[in-house]
């Protein structure tokens, strides 16, 4: 039965986004009016991310008032949806119009660079909201061939039409499970788009700080650079209040050379960089801090506000 519920959720999920491509024909002005009711509307419905993001926000930005922190809440929120609007723009059939919202790119040469001389790039994007829209800005405007490393839903329907698109884009597709495969493919000069920021939990976890506060971070990301030789590049996103993308690429010098709590330091100071410079379109929503160093409680209440 729960398998069937499943089947017929996902079909459900996607019947819903394709019914709602339509509104890519409307001005940005308008779509970023429907992004921010379905944000706000989120808010009110969404009780567990609702409750995640409100922790969150309550550990990185400690010193906010809690009139600052209810507005950082709100904005994460309008900016989630927003973010989910653009993504299903990407799913139209006059998506190429969407490439007129990439105003720069930093860093292109630098990569491009890098693998001309031979290296493989491992392109570390922190979650921000609009990381799929930013994707396909970058990949379709620069040129760039890829791979990616995404962990699959739970859902298979929903996980069946990821990976296809998935394809559509970026290719090889790779899901957690395929360590030696990315490992191969990144002992060749390839660009491997990949998610340094998720808590795999303790046994492949060191916990580095971020925001002032310990977070599990991944030795994956250390293990593969190390391994492979891979240069790493961070790459961050940032939509303005027009709807405009400005994109920056840049080195993690060393990464893979030396220690790896070093790295992974390094590594999350260069993402919290990313996400001071506009909190409200990072991910406040995913569970940074669910696992806990030994005899640590728990920081994610089931209650709602």
């Amino acid at each position: 039965m729960k398998e069937k519920v499943k089947f017929i959720s996902g079909y459900g999920y996607l019947l819903l986004a394709y019914l709602l491509t339509p509104l890519v024909w409307l001005n940005y002005k308008q779509q970023l009016w429907l992004g921010k009711q379905l944000g706000l509307l989120l808010l009110r419905l969404d009780t567990r991310s609702r409750n995640s993001a409100t922790t969150n926000i309550d550990i990185a930005f400690a010193s906010l008032s809690k009139a600052e922190k209810a507005q950082l809440l709100r904005d994460s929120f309008i900016a989630m949806g927003i973010s989910a609007l653009e993504g299903i723009a990407i799913l139209s059939p006059f998506r190429k119009q969407l490439l007129t919202r990439l105003r720069s790119i930093q860093g292109l040469d630098a990569l491009r660079q890098t693998i001309e001389n031979g290296h493989s790039v491992l392109l570390l994007f922190p979650h921000l909201t609009s990381v799929y829209f930013a994707g396909y800005l970058l990949l379709k405007k620069a040129g760039l061939s890829c791979g990616i490393q995404y962990n699959s839903p739970r859902n298979p329907v929903i996980a069946r039409f990821m990976q296809k698109k998935f394809e559509t884009y970026v290719y090889p597709a790779f899901t957690r499970g395929h360590l030696q495969r990315i490992v191969s493919y990144l002992r060749k000069p390839n660009i491997l788009w990949y998610a340094p920021d998720l808590d795999l939990g303790r046994k492949r976890s060191l916990f580095i700080d971020f925001f002032n506060f310990p977070a599990a971070t991944s030795v994956v990301t250390h293990v593969l650079a190390a391994k492979t030789g891979a240069k790493s590049f961070t790459i961050a996103f940032y939509r303005d209040e027009a709807g405009l993308y400005d994109i920056h690429l840049e080195p993690l010098l060393g990464f893979g050379e030396g220690p790896v709590e070093a790295d992974l330091q390094q590594l999350n100071q260069r993402i919290e960089n990313i996400v001071r410079l506009k909190p409200e379109q990072y991910l406040w929503q995913y569970k940074r801090y669910n696992t806990r160093p030994e005899g640590e409680e728990k920081v994610y209440k089931k209650k709602s506000i």
